[in-house]
């Protein structure tokens, strides 16, 4: 009987702690705030300029703002992409950091809907390749391990199409990814040049270049 009451209260602090809610999710809904659909437009528009540079020729940069990316995750991504998330996945948000993402979500488990939270430590090491850290994640308030996380990421990162490696870089696990500067054979190249993450803000600028016939590009 006792040692059936112990197991009972372990498994009912765990529910507890998986289930404890960053504040960020005790407020109202995002989509529901004053303002919220033109934030998610923005974001779209200025998706669509970057868009727009980058695929001519020169230079091209954005910048966008962390309340933007998150309207636009709470309205317009649910509406018009709702394939882009695993069905037990709702409800996703980003806090930015000074060189970090804090990426959180709801998951549907056994009747519950926690919310896991990863932070994630992001550079550009060079052109076109990113080093990615899992600087720490819950579930709730569980701590969650690494490195499950970072093949998870792996995996996803080689089905779009892009060689990954994961290094021993100062005493920690950092997954590289290397982006394809091309999609097609004689096609222009694309260059990720500059990646800037802020409180609240994340900005990337880079070069399209063409190759000509003779200009050994």
């Amino acid at each position: 009987m006792t040692a059936g009451f112990a197991a009972a209260a372990t498994l009912v602090a765990i529910v507890a702690a998986a289930s404890r809610e960053p504040a960020a999710y005790r407020g109202p809904p995002i989509a529901d705030r004053p303002g919220a659909a033109e934030a998610s437009r923005r974001f779209v528009n200025g998706l669509s300029a970057l868009h727009a540079a980058f695929v001519r020729e020169g230079s091209w940069e954005g910048a966008f703002a962390e309340d933007d990316v998150n309207c636009w995750l709470a309205i317009d991504l649910p509406r018009n992409h709702s394939g882009l998330l695993p069905e037990n996945v709702t409800e996703p948000r980003v806090d930015l950091q000074p060189r970090r993402v804090m990426i959180s979500a709801r998951l549907a488990i056994a009747g519950l809907r926690p919310v896991v939270t990863i932070v994630l430590g992001v550079r550009l090491r060079e052109p076109n390749q990113l080093g990615v850290t899992v600087d720490e994640a819950r579930l709730g308030v569980i701590p969650l391990p690494a490195g499950p996380i970072l093949t998870w990421m792996r995996r996803r990162f080689d089905r779009l199409g892009m060689v990954t490696s994961v290094r021993r870089l100062d005493d920690r696990s950092v997954l590289v990814v290397y982006i394809p500067s091309t999609h097609e054979a004689g096609g222009p190249s694309h260059w990720l040049e500059s990646l800037s993450i802020a409180d609240g803000s994340v900005a990337v600028a880079g070069r399209t270049l063409v190759r000509r016939e003779g200009d050994g590009r």
